[in-house]
């Protein structure tokens, strides 16, 4: 069966950039989320992958922000290390022809969500390398929830068992609990526990309005009292299907790698040293179809 890895790539640079230590490049600068970055998705293509595609975070503010202006306040301005290497890594992978999309008022996961519905088909399987809770409502019996650094797939059962209910499900118990992370206020008073609990029996947030005189007298008068929160805490969760990826096919995502071209910037135009073994058993891994450590 063929792959596609689809990367946040926003993500892998901010995860990059806070867990090594500062590595200094050509230039004499910190290039840590740079070298991090690519060594990431270098293990990703040892899984040799069919298809493989980067979504970004848009430019500006998104249009969530114009639905609430306090989307994502809570969090902390980059440092202009990080901002300076976030242009370097998107160019880089822009020239070593890699696949990616950055749109405009949407944010890297509303172009995973779009990408994955519009490309799912019986004779691939997608993997989502990202850290967002609201994608794993794509999960399904082709379709995975996948962090490479810990070496862990989430399928359907996995999930069940996690959170015990359907990936379907998710939003709706997101916009219950709310997302710290994105400033999003989900219900006061209601914790996990509560909110599984509905969404395990009810799955959305409106067959639990529905039966609202089943759910206990305490839980109900929050949720009455708090109705129109919810209802905005679980437009802000979901997720936009964008337009201009609307006639995306699959074939558009094909990895195709060019060995000495990523020789070429790597490690003579960047100079990381180690760029040029990794290279080399990345080339030996695809022409020989061995499973060689990379690393």
């Amino acid at each position: 069966m063929q792959k596609l890895y689809i990367l946040d790539g926003s993500w892998y640079m901010y995860r990059a950039y806070h867990a090594l230590p500062e590595i200094t490049g050509k230039t004499g600068e910190n290039m840590n989320a740079v070298f991090g970055f690519f060594r990431m998705v270098f293990k990703l293509f040892q899984n040799r992958p069919d298809f493989f595609v980067v979504a970004w975070d848009g430019p500006t503010k998104t249009l969530r922000h114009q639905q609430y202006a306090e989307y994502k306040a809570n969090r902390p301005e980059i440092s202009d290390d990080f901002k300076n290497q976030i242009w370097i890594i998107k160019n880089i992978v822009k020239d070593l022809n890699m696949n990616c999309y950055e749109i405009p008022w949407y944010e890297a996961d509303d172009i995973i969500y779009s990408i994955a519905n519009n490309v799912k088909n019986e004779n691939t399987q997608i993997f989502i390398e990202s850290l967002d809770k609201d994608l794993k409502q794509l999960i399904d019996k082709n379709i995975f929830f996948s962090d490479s650094s810990k070496a862990e797939i989430t399928d359907r059962d996995r999930f069940v068992w996690e959170f015990g209910f359907e990936p379907k499900c998710i939003v709706d118990y997101l916009a219950l609990v709310g997302d710290a992370s994105d400033n999003v206020p989900g219900v006061k008073w209601i914790g996990k526990k509560t909110a599984q609990d509905l969404i395990s029996k009810y799955c959305y947030i409106d067959e639990i309005y529905k039966n609202i005189d089943e759910v206990s007298a305490s839980v109900r008068e929050k949720l009455l009292e708090q109705k129109e929160t919810l209802f905005n805490s679980k437009s802000l969760i979901q997720l936009y299907q964008i337009d201009e990826l609307q006639e995306l096919k699959i074939d558009n995502l094909k990895l195709e790698i060019d060995f000495d071209l990523y020789r070429e910037i790597l490690k003579n135009k960047l100079g990381f040293k180690s760029a040029e073994n990794i290279i080399d058993n990345l080339r030996k891994l695809y022409q020989s179809g061995e499973q060689l450590s990379l690393f």
